[in-house]
Order: structure tokens, then C-alpha cells, then sequence
């Protein structure tokens, strides 16, 4: 091999070398770029979740309905804005569904807290945060009830709230009214037994202890 040709190879394996560099530093500061950017995008949904979260409040504490709808409007409004910037946080969706809820748009409300329990959606909700999401459906399907598909899902979302958090009174009693809907009169008295165990001056309970048993 003459001089030329190692000085060639030289000069190529230098290209080269630098050509790997280029590629590495450039898909870095994409990287770099896409993740700045994203966090951006959830620092600006996060801003509009707190802002719709402090409205529901205000809604829930308005005295007067006109500005309790108000409220829960403008709060729906900012849950919309939070997805849109991060659709994938369950949070935001659940935030929405109560706003609708408050505005008495169960329907709607249901479909938000579907999607806020769905595979793609639900993996960033913590084991309680899930047992109440679940329990808050199974409150949806529970109050728009016209027949029996509707209060089988809701015993489903009930029971599953209760393997995540087994001594939550409010979920056994919603459970006991869904058995008692159901006709399912021996399992609404167990349900109602182990609220009043839990709390045991439990007004539902007690109504419901004596629905059963008059």
C-alpha cells in the first residue's frame, strides 16, 4: 500500500468519524428538543387542570345554581384545554367528567370517565386514584340506570373500587343500592352489614338495613 492510499483511508475513516458525530449530535438535540417541548406541553396542561379543578370547587360551593353552572361550564372548558395538550393524563379526563356531572350531563360525564379508565389512558392513575375513579363511574351508571346492563356495570366498577380499597363505606352503599335495583336483596343486606360495621350510625345503611328488612 503507497503513501496515497493510506493517506485516503486516513482522510475517509476522518469523514466517517466525523459524519458519526454529526448523526449523534443531531439526534441528541432532537431528542433534547422533543423532550424540553413535551414538558412544556404538560406544564401548560397541568396549569389549566389546577385552573379547572379550583373552578369546580367554586361551583360546588356557589350559592346560587345559575353560578354553580357558570362555574362548572368554565371548568369543562379548562379540563378540554388540558387534554388537548395532554390527552394521555386520566386526570384531565376525570377533572372533565365531574364538571359535566356538575352541569347535569351524565351521559357526557360517563364518556369522559371511560376514557379516563381506558388501557391507554389509565396507567398514570395511582391505586387510589383508580378505586375512586372507579367508584365516581359506577355513581354515573348507578344514576342513569334504566335497566340491567347499566347497574351490572356499576357492581363491576363497585367491586373493583373494593379490591383496591376494600373499607370504603360511600362504595358499599352504592353497591347496596345497585344489589337492591338488582333484586339482589341478600347481597344489598351484606353490603349495608359491613357499612354499619364500618360506621355504624350510618343513616344509609340504616335506611337501607330497613328497606330490607321493614
Amino acid at each position: 500500500m503507497d503513501a496515497m492510499e493510506k493517506f485516503l483511508i486516513q482522510v475517509a475513516a476522518l469523514l466517517v468519524g466525523l459524519f458519526v458525530v454529526w448523526v449523534t449530535k443531531a439526534l441528541s438535540n432532537r431528542f433534547l428538543g422533543s423532550s424540553r417541548a413535551n414538558g412544556r406541553r404538560r406544564a401548560r396542561a397541568r396549569h389549566h387542570f389546577v385552573n379547572g379543578a379550583q373552578l369546580l370547587a367554586k361551583a360546588r360551593t356557589a350559592d346560587k345554581p345559575s353560578d354553580a353552572r357558570s362555574f362548572a361550564k368554565e371548568a369543562s372548558a379548562e379540563a378540554d384545554k388540558a387534554i388537548a395538550l395532554d390527552p394521555l393524563d386520566a386526570a384531565c379526563h376525570v377533572l372533565k367528567s365531574l364538571a359535566l356531572e356538575e352541569q347535569g350531563l351524565f351521559p357526557a360525564a360517563l364518556r369522559s370517565m371511560d376514557t379516563a379508565l381506558s388501557p391507554e389512558v389509565s396507567g398514570n392513575l395511582s391505586p387510589p386514584e383508580m378505586a375512586d375513579a372507579l367508584m365516581k363511574r359506577g355513581g354515573l351508571l348507578l344514576a342513569t340506570s334504566k335497566g340491567r346492563k347499566n347497574l351490572d356495570a356499576a357492581i363491576a366498577d363497585f367491586q373493583k373500587s373494593l379490591e383496591i380499597v376494600p373499607d370504603n363505606a360511600k362504595v358499599l352503599c352504592m353497591l347496596g343500592r345497585c344489589y337492591e335495583k338488582s333484586r339482589m336483596y341478600a347481597e344489598a343486606e351484606k353490603a349495608y352489614e359491613r357499612v354499619l360495621a364500618l360506621e355504624p350510625g350510618s343513616d344509609e345503611a340504616c335506611a337501607g338495613m330497613a328497606r330490607l328488612r321493614p
